[in-house]
């Protein structure tokens, strides 16, 4: 179905570019083990990433999102390494909500916001306001990749 097709389209990616870092959310935790691969960042569009990610940006561009230059959209996909855990953490505003729609889910992961901790089911989007608490934890032995964005 599409959530392998989009998952592959990260995968074929990260592949391909195995010499070359991600993107990283340094701010938080200045690790690799937590990386991010942009389809649009702070509302500009990553032109080479999207080139080859066409079915993820097909779906990006029919949703409601934020239109703001220099804040919005944003659209990612988001790895996080066997064994790592994304600690607590709060975004900086509430005025839009996060989708993360889980791609590739190994058993014993899992995501809290705020008290509501639930494991991750591929397929099953979790929107949420991120300036609530929240924290993610891959306890398997693979790779979790889930795309990330906002929407208006």
């Amino acid at each position: 179905g599409i959530l392998r097709e989009i998952g592959s389209e990260f995968e074929a990616y990260v592949q391909k570019e195995a010499t070359e870092p991600l993107n990283q959310w340094a701010e938080l935790n200045k690790s690799q083990r937590w990386s991010a691969l942009f389809l649009y960042k702070d509302g500009t569009r990553i032109d080479h990433i999207c080139r080859r990610a066409p079915k993820t940006l097909a779906i990006l561009e029919r949703i409601p999102r934020l239109d703001i230059p220099g804040r919005g959209p944003t659209a990612f996909f988001s790895a996080l390494d066997a064994k790592t855990h994304i600690p607590p953490h709060t975004g900086v505003n509430n005025i839009r909500s996060i989708v993360h729609l889980p791609l590739i889910v190994p058993e014993n992961t899992w995501f809290r916001v705020g008290n509501d901790k639930r494991p991750f089911k591929r397929g099953e989007a979790w929107v949420f306001d991120d300036s609530i608490e929240h924290e993610a934890m891959n306890d398997s032995d693979e790779r979790r990749i889930i795309l990330i964005f906002d929407v208006w």
